[in-house]
């Protein structure tokens, strides 16, 4: 098809240059060079490869810029980062990955993870996070009906289950310095130290 002379660019390149053999077979083989199926062929060959392309910068993008935990919901968090993490084709159990997870966490349910429960994969990240943070809104609940129903006024997201005895506590934590996925958009798991990760706290090595 003469059209796929006027497709170039690095990027593009490889995909024009297969699709130019797969037409030459297909003529090859008695198929007409004006047949439909051909352009139906190769318009949704462009349309995966490219589509897919861009819908996986869009998510290298995203998890760069950071995602955050909205309000108390660790489900939604969770569901949000994992999609793009697959999107952007990361590695789960690799230390960017673990330290975009963590970053997005509110700084006490972050500190209350890494003090009670030290995980270091990802998936131990995961859990003791939607643990933690279902602890804290089982104590929230349980004061609130202590109390009559009545709550004072406090911020909204995760505060440290010591500090819900006092109404008048705030999170005033300073905030923490956050580690962004760094280096080129794709991660190399071979470059990565062995043993498990603590995010800002360095590699902790299995004994």
């Amino acid at each position: 098809m003469f059209f796929l002379t006027y497709i170039k660019g690095s990027r593009v390149n490889e995909w024009v240059m297969a699709v130019n053999r797969w037409l030459a077979r297909q003529i090859q083989g008695g198929i007409a060079t004006n047949n439909k199926q051909l352009w139906n062929e190769v318009a949704s060959s462009f349309t995966r490869r490219f589509a897919d392309s861009l819908a996986k910068e869009n998510a290298q993008a995203i998890l760069r810029a950071g995602v955050k935990m909205k309000g108390e919901d660790i489900d939604a968090y969770v569901v949000e980062i994992e999609k793009l993490i697959r999107l952007a084709e990361y590695r789960f159990d690799v230390p960017q990955t673990i330290e975009t997870f963590t970053d997005g966490l509110p700084t006490g349910l972050y500190q209350k993870v890494l003090e009670l429960d030290r995980p270091r994969s990802y998936k131990q990240w995961k859990q003791a996070a939607i643990n933690r943070q279902q602890d804290y809104i089982h104590m929230k609940a349980r004061l609130k009906a202590h109390r009559g129903g009545i709550t004072t006024s406090r911020p909204r997201g995760w505060i440290p289950r010591q500090m819900l005895t006092d109404p008048n506590a705030m999170d005033t934590s300073a905030g923490r310095t956050r580690g962004r996925i760094a280096g080129s958009e794709e991660m190399n798991p071979t470059t990565m130290p062995r043993g498990g990760y603590i995010p800002r706290g360095g590699y902790m090595q299995r004994g």
